[in-house]
Formats: C-alpha cells, sequence, structure tokens
C-alpha cells in the first residue's frame, strides 16, 4: 500500500504548525513590561522576534525563537523558574 500525500489536510496542519506562535505572540502583546529585560524596549523586541517566528514556523526554525521566547520570558517570571 502507497502512502498518498494529498489525502493529508495541509491546511489543518498549517494551523497546528502555527497556533503555538500566534499563542505566544498573544502572550507577548498582553504580557507586562516588567516581566521583559529591557522593560518595554525588550518586549517591543520580542515582538519582532515572535512575528518572524510566526512565518517562519512552517519550515520549523521559528521554533527556536519559541523556545527562547519560553526561557527567557515565560519561565523566568513563573514560580518556579526564580
Amino acid at each position: 500500500m502507497e502512502f498518498d500525500f494529498t489525502d493529508i489536510p495541509w491546511p489543518m496542519v498549517l494551523i497546528g504548525l502555527e497556533l503555538p506562535a500566534v499563542l505566544a505572540l498573544v502572550d507577548c502583546w498582553f504580557r507586562p513590561e516588567d516581566h521583559f529585560d529591557g522593560g518595554a524596549d525588550g518586549q517591543r523586541g520580542w515582538r519582532r522576534w515572535l512575528i518572524v517566528a510566526v512565518l517562519t514556523v512552517p519550515v520549523l526554525v521559528g521554533y527556536l525563537l519559541l523556545i527562547g521566547y519560553y526561557q527567557s520570558v515565560v519561565r523566568r517570571q513563573s514560580p518556579t523558574g526564580r
């Protein structure tokens, strides 16, 4: 039996890949400035990087940016990350 790639619902795969990047961008947008190193400048910088992540997630490069965002912002502000 041969696998046919035309049977894959590619729009659903793309949505599934993009969802974590879009959620990280929304999190960054509504997170207080004091959660970022550098305050408002740090937040603006992460917004730019997360927009790049949204664009590059389909080629799996954007996930590296998501890991960096998680490590430097989200985990640093969690009670277990301190």
